[in-house]
C-alpha cells in the first residue's frame, strides 16, 4: 500500500470519527430544531460549558471523565428544561426563540471567558493511558491510529442516537411528540399534553450535550470560542440530515468531516468550512426539483390506480 494511499485512509479515517463528535453536538439540537421549533444555538454553548465544567471536576477533585456525568447530565437537564419554560411562557415565536439562543449562545462565551479565562485549558495530563494511548489497526505491512476518546465517540454517538430513534419510532411518548410535531393544537385536543413534552424534550437535548462536552475536553483544549468553530458543521449536519432525525445528522457529520478532511489534503484547508456550506447550498437548490418530481410520481400514481 502506498503512502499516499495510507494517508487519504488515515484521512478519512480521522473525519469519520471526528464526524461522530459533531453528530453527537447535533443531535440535541435536531431534536428541539426538528419539534419543538426551536433553532437552538445556546446548545452549543451548553456542550462547551458541560466541557469545562468537567474539566473542572476532573482536574479539582480527580473525578473519571465518565463519572462527572452523574453531575453534568442532571446540570444541563434542568438548564434545557428552564430555558425552554422561558420560551414557552413568553410565547417566542421561532424567529425570537432564534434571537434569544443567540444572544445567550453569545453570553455564555463571555461568561466562560470570565469563569475559566481565555487561555486554553487541557486535560490531557490527568488522563491515563485509556485515553491518551493510540490503538493500531494493521492494514497490510501498516497501520492506521484511532485514538480512544474517538472510538469513544462513536461508541456514546451510536447508542444515544439508536435510543432515539427507537424512541421516536416505537415508543407512545414518541408518536405523541411527532403528533405534536405536525399539528400542536389537535394533538392537544387529542390528549397530548404539550408543555410537559416539550419540557422534557429540552432538558434531554440540553443532557446529550453534557455526554458531547465530556468528548470534546477529553479530545481537545478548551477556549470560550470553541463553540464558534462547531457552528458550521454542526447546523449544516443538521439540516441536512433532515431536522428531528437523529440517524440522519450523524450521517450527515460524518460524510461533511470525511469531505472537510480529504478537501484539505488538496487543497488549502483554511477552505475546507465552504464544502460544508456548498453541501448546504446544493441541497437546498435540489429542494424545489426533488419536489417537483415527488409531486409528479404522486399523481402518476393516483392516475394509475383511478384507472
Amino acid at each position: 500500500m502506498s503512502g499516499a494511499t495510507l494517508a487519504l485512509l488515515q484521512t478519512l479515517l480521522n473525519g469519520a470519527l471526528l464526524g461522530c463528535l459533531f453528530g453527537l453536538i447535533a443531535l440535541g439540537l435536531t431534536m428541539k430544531w426538528g419539534h419543538l421549533g426551536v433553532p437552538d444555538f445556546f446548545h452549543l454553548s451548553l456542550t462547551l460549558f458541560s466541557g469545562y465544567l468537567t474539566y473542572t471536576l476532573v482536574t479539582g477533585l480527580l473525578m473519571n471523565p465518565f463519572m462527572t456525568l452523574l453531575i453534568t447530565v442532571p446540570a444541563m437537564f434542568l438548564i434545557g428544561v428552564l430555558t425552554q419554560w422561558l420560551f414557552f411562557t413568553i410565547k417566542a415565536s421561532a424567529f425570537t426563540s432564534l434571537l434569544l439562543t443567540f444572544a445567550l449562545f453569545i453570553v455564555a462565551e463571555s461568561v466562560m471567558s470570565v469563569i475559566w479565562s481565555p487561555d486554553l485549558l487541557s486535560m490531557r495530563k490527568w488522563l491515563d493511558g485509556t485515553f491518551t494511548s493510540a490503538i493500531r489497526i494493521p492494514i497490510g505491512d501498516k497501520s492506521l491510529s484511532v485514538l480512544p476518546v474517538d472510538v469513544m465517540a462513536l461508541a456514546l454517538a451510536l447508542v444515544l442516537v439508536l435510543a432515539t430513534w427507537w424512541m421516536l419510532k416505537h415508543t407512545r411518548w414518541g408518536r405523541a411528540l411527532q403528533a405534536m410535531r405536525q399539528d400542536a393544537q389537535i394533538a392537544e385536543v387529542l390528549g397530548v399534553r404539550i408543555l410537559p413534552i416539550t419540557l422534557i424534550v429540552s432538558g434531554l437535548a440540553a443532557a446529550t450535550a453534557a455526554v458531547a462536552g465530556m468528548v470534546v475536553v477529553v479530545r481537545m483544549p478548551l477556549t470560550p470560542g470553541l463553540a464558534m468553530n462547531w457552528i458550521g458543521v454542526v447546523i449544516v449536519a443538521t439540516l441536512l440530515g433532515g431536522l428531528g432525525r437523529p440517524l440522519g445528522a450523524l450521517i450527515a457529520a460524518i460524510i461533511l468531516m470525511m469531505v472537510q478532511n480529504a478537501w484539505s489534503l488538496w487543497f488549502p484547508p483554511q477552505w475546507s468550512p465552504a464544502v460544508a456550506f456548498g453541501l448546504l447550498f446544493i441541497y437546498l437548490a435540489l429542494q424545489p426539483i426533488v419536489r417537483i418530481t415527488r409531486e409528479r410520481l404522486e399523481l402518476r400514481r393516483n392516475r394509475e390506480q383511478a384507472v
